[in-house]
């Protein structure tokens, strides 16, 4: 029998490869504010002119981490959706830290 803190979660590898992309994109988001680029979501830009860097970097983990929790309320009915979702999620976010490396690479370099 495990216990409650060493069981595995329903779906533990997509979670972490979801929250791996997402810190990624937040990285990728110092990097480019670093060098003089714009924070192009809106309500992440709101919380970077309001509370600074950490205060986005709070708001885009508080995202992150309500993603996780629904997919695992989701997973308790149907693991299909609730992978659907951290993979849909997964790849959008892959995109955004796609597209700025991209600028990264071929604007600022």
């Amino acid at each position: 029998m495990s216990s409650f803190f060493t069981r595995k979660l329903p779906l533990q590898d997509e979670t972490t490869f979801f929250i791996f992309v997402n810190v990624l994109d937040i990285f990728m988001t110092y990097i480019l504010l670093t060098f003089g680029a714009i924070e192009a979501n809106p309500i992440a830009n709101f919380f970077l002119l309001r509370f600074g860097f950490n205060g986005m970097i709070c708001f885009k983990l508080a995202i992150t981490a309500g993603v996780c929790v629904i997919a695992q309320i989701i997973a308790a009915e149907s693991i299909a959706k609730a992978k659907g979702l951290l993979a849909l999620g997964t790849i959008v976010v892959g995109a955004v830290v796609a597209y700025s490396t991209y600028l990264f690479i071929t604007k600022i370099l």
